[in-house]
């Protein structure tokens, strides 16, 4: 598998990010997407939004989890630390998907809180977060390099 990471482009992206991860668009949507070139399908995407001056909000998920060892975490993370400066990464998951608490703590995040019924009646939902110093995939010697400075 060969694997290109692209910006997301809302008129190209999104009726595949909106089927596949479930998310609405946001004005201040932004976003990557990973895409294997030998079969030109999406493997990968990160979508980001609810900016705030030191906080994102992530949208994650992986279709082929070869993405995961072809960089895709690290080109997430420097865009979201490097690039943009965030400080935080924040995640809001249903309580109910196993799967998608499993591949967030698997990657990094950590559980700060669970919003009783926030999801739904009896599903909470679990916020998660990922701190730069915290991030294993963004190292800023990297992200200057990536950067040519």
């Amino acid at each position: 598998m060969n694997v290109k990471f692209f910006p997301l482009v809302v008129e190209r992206d999104w009726p595949w990010v909106s089927q596949t991860l479930g998310v609405k668009l946001c004005e201040d949507t932004k976003g990557i997407v990973a895409v294997d070139l030998e079969s030109n399908a999406p493997v990968a995407v990160c979508v980001l939004d609810s900016w705030s001056r030191s906080s994102v909000q992530a949208h994650i998920r992986v279709i082929r989890k070869m993405a995961l060892r072809h960089g895709f975490l690290e080109e997430v993370a420097n865009y979201v630390y490097g690039t943009c400066g965030m400080e935080v990464m924040i995640g809001v998951v249903p309580g109910n998907n196993e799967a998608a608490l499993k591949l967030d703590k698997h990657i990094g995040f950590t559980e700060k809180h669970r919003v009783k019924d926030g999801y739904d009646k009896g599903v909470d939902y679990v916020i998660m977060e990922m701190t730069r110093e915290e991030c294993p995939w963004y190292s800023e010697t990297l992200a200057e390099q990536h950067h040519g400075r």
